[in-house]
Formats: C-alpha cells, sequence, structure tokens
C-alpha cells in the first residue's frame, strides 16, 4: 500500500522517487557520534598513505554503522553526476524509497545537482572528508537536524575512488 503526501507541492507516492534538495553548511569536523565513529575507522584503514579500501566493508567493526552509510561511484569522468551504489537500510526507511543505483541527477532537484556533484569532486580529489550539517527537504522528515559526513574511498586501486558518506540525525532537545 503507498501513501501519499505532498513534497514541495507536489504529491509524490511513498515508494516513489523525490526530488531532494538539500540546505546544509560545512562545519570543520563531525559532532554527532555516528559520524566521529566512521571517520575513526577511515582513520584506522589507510595504510601507507592510501585510502580505506571499499574491500574493508562490511566487516564487523561497522556493523553498527552499515545502515546509515551510502556509496557514491563517479557516472563521467568530469564527475558531473554520481550514482549511489549503495545505501543503507536505516537511510531508505528514512526516505521511504530506496535510491540505490539512481545518479545524483535523478534523485536530487536541479538546483541541487551541480553543488553536490562539485563536493564529491573535491573530497576524492583532495583526499580529504567533508562535514555538513542541515536538512534534507523533499522528504517528509525535513524537520530533522542531520549531520552528513564525505569521505574519499578506494575502489579497484588508488586512481578508482568512490565517495564513502554517512547520515547521522540529532537527537532534539
Amino acid at each position: 500500500m503507498f501513501s501519499k503526501h505532498a513534497a514541495n507541492g507536489v504529491n509524490v507516492t511513498s515508494g516513489t522517487v523525490r526530488q531532494i534538495e538539500t540546505q546544509v553548511v560545512p562545519v570543520p569536523e563531525p559532532l554527532h557520534a555516528q559520524s566521529r565513529e566512521l571517520m575513526a575507522f577511515w582513520e584506522r584503514h589507510r595504510k601507507d598513505g592510501r585510502l580505506l579500501n571499499r574491500s574493508a566493508l562490511p566487516c564487523r567493526e561497522t556493523t553498527s554503522l552499515l545502515p546509515s552509510i551510502f556509496v557514491l561511484e563517479r557516472m563521467d569522468v568530469a564527475g558531473e553526476d554520481w550514482r549511489l551504489r549503495l545505501v543503507g537500510t536505516h537511510l531508505t526507511r528514512w526516505l521511504d524509497f530506496d535510491p540505490t543505483g539512481l545518479t545524483i541527477s535523478a534523485f536530487y532537484h536541479p538546483g541541487c545537482v551541480a553543488h553536490n556533484a562539485g563536493v564529491y569532486r573535491k573530497v576524492t580529489a583532495d583526499g580529504c572528508p567533508h562535514v555538513t550539517h542541515g536538512r534534507l527537504h523533499g522528504v517528509n522528515r525535513d524537520f530533522l537536524k542531520l549531520e552528513i559526513l564525505h569521505l574519499p574511498m578506494e575502489d579497484k586501486g588508488p586512481e578508482d575512488l568512490l565517495l564513502l558518506g554517512c547520515i547521522s540525525i540529532f537527537d532534539e532537545d
């Protein structure tokens, strides 16, 4: 059974793709315990100047994190579009649909695609984490305050990079 609700003035059936808008600002470091745990895992598994390799996921050490992580892969040389290769079960339930396999151009509102792709390119090019705080609009949970952590990760080798991410939800006071 599907439920209907309004998203950006458009009726959307639960279980269908929505156009998500990100309203976030960069912060210097992760504050949420879950984000800090993923960052610590990422740092522990960097070897000899190399990034964390995707073969390190999943493992017992990340069991509690897996439902809240996502992995993006570059779809074109310029890095203008990225595909959601993996989306954790907590995130798919939170979104009311599973965006695994979608590109960001199909998932994000058109006004957010270029900015988000730019962040992903910078994270993978610089090899450094990127942390933001804010909200996602286009889902029925835009009242939640989020922390989004983006980390570069090797796929098959150092020239083949993915983006590992985690979305953490802050408890409201």
